[in-house]
């Protein structure tokens, strides 16, 4: 294979590769479970200067549907609440207080978030917003797969028909690669939005069956009155 046709099949896969994984970026966004990259969207100003929230608080995950948001500097927990909300409106908030570890210390807070639950509306959005993401992908890597094509109509004119092949198939092998782990990714966050539906359904049953349990209960966002009380 010749430089230019070596050169060409690189920057084929990696233009391929960032489409996907804009792709994956963006479905990890869409919460079912507590994604770690679904907070990188989250800037928080302090002092009119905008920071990373990594930047600002130290970040748990106890399980897969939950974050533990530890501020840095408690004066900037109202700070990162308006940060988090901003990006992600749907994450149910709690305020928690931790004691202080020594005796005459100041108590401090920190925020817990856990994912919305997904009901049958939910269920709806994710999967339909899932497939337009997806359809937004493969078009990209079409488009990306063709332009390539039109390209090199010229050069092939100046190569021998053997090696014309071997160019053209490795062209597609790059490319078919690609919408395969397109398609992958899109069956991985279906399967993940459908363990979640049925989660919900397990515990709204539980609820349902439980003579002492609230039905409302986590249905809808909490309204937490410490939370609100901070930006009174």
């Amino acid at each position: 294979m010749n430089n230019y046709i070596s050169f060409e099949t690189i920057d084929l896969a990696k233009k391929l590769k960032g489409y996907n994984m804009l792709f994956n970026y963006r479905m990890s966004n869409l919460c079912v479970k507590a994604e770690p990259t679904a907070l990188m969207p989250v800037t928080v100003f302090v002092a009119g200067t905008e920071y990373n929230l990594e930047d600002v608080a130290n970040i748990l995950r106890p399980d897969d549907f939950s974050f533990d948001v530890y501020p840095k500097n408690q004066n900037n927990l109202q700070d990162i609440i308006t940060g988090v909300l901003d990006a992600h409106p749907e994450f149910k908030m709690e305020l928690k207080t931790d004691k202080a570890e020594m005796e005459g210390g100041a108590d401090t807070q920190h925020v817990f978030y856990t994912m919305p639950p997904v009901d049958k509306d939910r269920r709806k959005l994710l999967n339909e917003t899932t497939k337009t993401f997806h359809k937004e992908c493969m078009v990209n890597l079409d488009v990306t797969y063709a332009d390539l094509q039109a390209r090199l109509v010229e050069p092939y004119t100046q190569m021998s028909p053997q090696d014309v092949d071997e160019a053209r198939k490795g062209f597609k092998k790059v490319y078919d690669k690609a919408r395969e782990e397109c398609d992958k990714m899109l069956q991985q966050k279906q399967n993940e939005i459908e363990e979640g539906y049925q989660r919900y359904l397990t515990e709204y049953n539980d609820r349902i069956n439980d003579p002492d349990s609230d039905d409302d209960d986590e249905m809808v966002l909490s309204h937490d009155a410490d939370v609100e009380a901070l930006f009174n």
